[in-house]
């Protein structure tokens, strides 16, 4: 009898130090993933985040970049944790992995409310960014913006809109030849100069916002989503982590992985 209740726990530890890797391997992906779209939001300046997060000394991008690398990077660390704690048999790097899950959890329930507020804030200030460089577009004093432009060109292409609200909010720049201009972007010309004249049945009509608007409310709920998903599995994590503690405890052999 003594004999098949120490099977019975150690083939109970044996499923669930495979579930609790299961559970780390998704978590091991999801912080290298968040890792690498830190890097590319830190060092590449020419992309439609950095376009959208736009400050004078960039002082949001950076906030947002070093967030989501140190999100990662403990993500990674406590995902290698889990598994040298299972695999090895080692019941104090199980309890230091459980802890930390529990921190992290605390962690994002405070990103989740920042996310919530700062939503608002957010879709003021990208609004706010298109409509200051609708207004110094082609000033040729600030080359630096050039990257910018280049973005909101790109927007407009792909999109087929022009200006915020209609090709009309273009009167409000300066640095056109002439009035009867828009930039090429918001006509169907190939042409790689800065504006264009308003060509008849050619120049898109709507504006940008409503589309730039429903492109971040669906990757507002995208993040959102994951981070519900994510608190779904710490949980899941946290309680897996305590039952195998509580056998390792009991000194049941853990059979080889």
């Amino acid at each position: 009898m003594l004999i098949k209740t120490t099977v019975r726990k150690r083939d109970k530890l044996f499923v669930l130090a495979y579930f609790l890797n299961i559970l780390n391997g998704i978590f091991l992906l999801l912080g290298l993933m968040l890792v690498a779209f830190g890097h590319w939001i830190l060092l590449d300046e020419n992309n439609v985040v950095t376009f959208l997060l736009f400050t004078g000394e960039n002082s949001l991008i950076d906030s947002i970049s070093k967030m989501l690398l140190a999100t990662g990077s403990i993500i990674v660390f406590i995902s290698l944790l889990g598994y040298l704690g299972s695999i090895r048999r080692i019941r104090s790097l199980v309890i230091v992995y459980m802890v930390l899950v529990v921190l992290v959890f605390a962690a994002q329930i405070g990103m989740l409310t920042q996310l919530y507020i700062g939503s608002e804030m957010v879709n003021k200030l990208w609004k706010a960014e298109i409509d200051e460089l609708i207004l110094t577009y082609g000033n040729k004093n600030l080359s630096e913006q050039y990257p910018q432009w280049d973005i909101l060109n790109g927007i407009q292409r792909t999109l087929q809109c022009c200006g915020r609200y209609n090709f009309t909010d273009w009167n409000k720049n300066e640095y056109k030849e002439h009035v009867n201009q828009v930039p090429c972007s918001c006509t169907a010309s190939n042409m790689k100069e800065w504006f264009c004249d308003v060509l008849k049945n050619a120049t898109y009509t709507k504006g940008c916002e409503e589309d730039i608007k429903a492109w971040y409310d669906e990757n507002s709920w995208i993040l959102f989503l994951i981070h519900f998903g994510l608190l779904a599995i710490e949980v899941l994590q946290f309680i897996i982590a305590t039952c195998l503690s509580s056998i390792m405890r009991k000194n049941v052999v853990l059979p080889k992985m």
